[in-house]
């Protein structure tokens, strides 16, 4: 179980968490990846701890259309108007209800590709990976039923958890060790 997270110390830290968490994501470890930095700095940034420079604003304006007005001065809306296909009305409510098919699929995915880097992954681990796999589809696609465009999306899921691998393989120390 996560550490409840510390109070945000400036408007900015709190707008960068209200972000995060109206996406579907209420832990950092799956949107971290999304916007290509690490859980640790999005915990500093979301603390008021450190203010993130141009270019991480840049890449939520970017990845999911944030207005970068509201963002730095709380002013207007959250999400860009000229950006209606990142704005909130693609991100569907959360049911509780997960595509278990889907998942499986994620799982067994996982554990190829967890196999062409010769780690053996427990299956609670292949499970937890899998999960993650399914938020980064679901924040990706528009719509989670629609077979063809998770299909699309599944080999270029498949190239980033290959290429997370390799980075963690290159730098020892990150958890990612040989069987």
């Amino acid at each position: 179980m996560a550490r409840p997270e510390a109070e945000p110390k400036t408007p900015l830290a709190a707008r960068l968490r209200e972000i995060r968490k109206r996406l579907g994501y209420p832990e950092r470890e799956a949107f971290c990846r999304l916007i290509g930095i690490s859980k640790s700095t999005i915990a500093f940034y979301e603390r008021g701890e450190r203010t993130p420079d141009a270019s991480v604003l840049d890449s939520y304006r970017a990845r999911f259309g944030v207005n970068l007005n509201w963002l730095i001065s709380g002013d207007g809306e959250m999400f860009e108007q000229s950006a209606p296909h990142l704005a909130t009305d693609h991100i569907r409510p959360a049911t509780g209800l997960i595509d278990a098919a889907l998942l499986e699929n994620l799982v067994t995915l996982t554990k190829e590709v967890h196999d062409q880097f010769g780690i053996k992954l427990p299956g609670t681990k292949a499970t937890a990976e899998a999960a993650e796999l399914y938020n980064e589809l679901s924040a990706r696609v528009a719509d989670l039923k629609d077979r063809d465009e998770i299909d699309a999306n599944l080999p270029l899921l498949r190239y980033q958890l290959k290429k997370r691998l390799e980075e963690a393989a290159a730098a020892p120390g990150t958890g990612k060790r040989q069987a």
